[in-house]
């Protein structure tokens, strides 16, 4: 399995110097929240074993798939409720069927073999499972109830500083839902994955192989080795991988029409940001955002997911732009880097809402307010 580095960085742009997110794996953790019914082991009920999985370093794909080659079983058997990025120290949830292989023992052993590096700074990826107990819910893309963030914004000047300290404790963002760059590839890989869903709505399957073969993500190894017709590549992944090829297709239309919206609403109290090839619109008032809000309201998009042994889609709600309340604090200097200082950043978003957008949109309505 192909391991990244996880250090990297997001610059976000607010005056000059420009602002970091992600420098260190520990500057951007995420946790994911779920709740579950537990019972004991063995009881009635008991059918799946819940696992916390924290990694860094890996696609929550890859992770299954490690977890898949330690203790045997199909990786489509181990199931889950949310995609964690590789970029990030990131816990989530799975699930296994009982009785699960996943012993505290061989629990243990997983983590001494895969989670070596998890307590240094700028370490390799790793993997780590803890156990959570035992239920009769099955996890599935659908049911998170939302991630907490903490993060750490680097490459901040004195000005930058002086205004966020200003204004330590809660403060209401509200901030326009697009999907952020990282639901289109991995760090360092071409943005394509709705291309990819494109060509599979097409039924063009050689332009689909050939768009995998190019990308960073996992499969693209293997789709530069495939012989034989591209359909039969695709046939032979883990279904599930597909279903998110195809919903990141729903996801690029979705931030099509956000953009429309916000183009409409916002005229001048706008801003356009780049990242990774991708252009947003985003408000810079939070007027602006409730205008896009209110235009938008019933806007849906197309969700695709892997059930019953067949691919399926249906029109899903999804909330236009969202409310959070952004807690600063730690504003000091930035031991990173010479004449710099940071900041910490804790939140809680709902389900399908991404920290990295509001974080980019935190700043952009910070810069217009002070």
């Amino acid at each position: 399995m192909p391991r990244r580095a996880c250090a990297g960085g997001a610059r976000l742009p607010w005056d000059e110097p420009m602002v970091l997110l992600k420098k260190f794996p520990a500057d951007f953790v995420v946790s994911e929240s779920l709740a579950l019914t537990t019972t004991a082991p063995g009881s009635e009920g008991a059918r799946y074993h819940y696992v916390r999985l924290r990694k860094c370093g890996f696609t929550t794909f890859e992770a299954i798939e490690a977890i898949s080659a330690f203790c045997g079983v199909e990786a489509r058997d181990i199931d889950y409720a949310g995609l964690k990025d590789e970029d990030g120290v990131t816990d989530q949830l799975l699930a296994l069927t009982s009785p699960s292989p996943l012993t505290r023992d061989r629990i243990e052993h997983f983590n001494a073999v895969h989670g070596a590096g998890e307590y240094q700074q700028g370490a390799p990826p790793f993997l780590t499972l803890q156990h959570h107990g035992h239920g009769a819910v099955r996890l599935g893309v659908g049911e998170l109830d939302g991630n907490s963030f903490h993060i750490v914004v680097r490459h901040l000047d004195r000005a930058q500083a002086e205004r966020l300290d200003g204004i330590r404790g809660r403060r209401s963002l509200y901030f326009v839902n697009y999907y952020d760059t990282q639901r289109f590839g991995v760090p360092g890989g071409p943005r394509t994955t709705h291309l990819i869903g494109k060509a599979l709505l097409d039924g063009d399957h050689d332009r689909a192989l050939g768009l995998v073969a190019g990308s960073a993500s996992p499969e693209a190894a293997a789709a530069r080795r495939f012989t034989g017709p591209a359909a039969g590549f695709f046939g032979s992944l883990d279904q599930r991988r597909v279903a998110f090829f195809l919903s990141a297709h729903a996801s690029g239309e979705w931030n099509r029409q956000v953009e429309e919206l916000v183009r409409a609403c916002c005229r001048d109290a706008m801003v356009s940001d780049v990242r990774d090839g991708i252009t947003y619109l985003f408000p810079t008032t939070a007027t602006g955002v409730l205008a896009v809000l209110r235009d938008g309201l019933g806007l849906k998009y197309d969700s695709w997911c892997w059930k019953e042994g067949r691919l399926t889609s249906r029109p899903s709600s999804r909330p236009v732009a969202v409310q959070t309340q952004v807690r600063v604090g730690d504003v000091t200097e930035d031991e990173s880097a010479p004449e710099a200082w940071r900041c910490t950043l804790r939140f809680f978003l709902s389900s399908g809402s991404y920290g990295t957008t509001a974080v980019r949109q935190f700043f952009h309505q910070l810069r217009v307010a002070t």
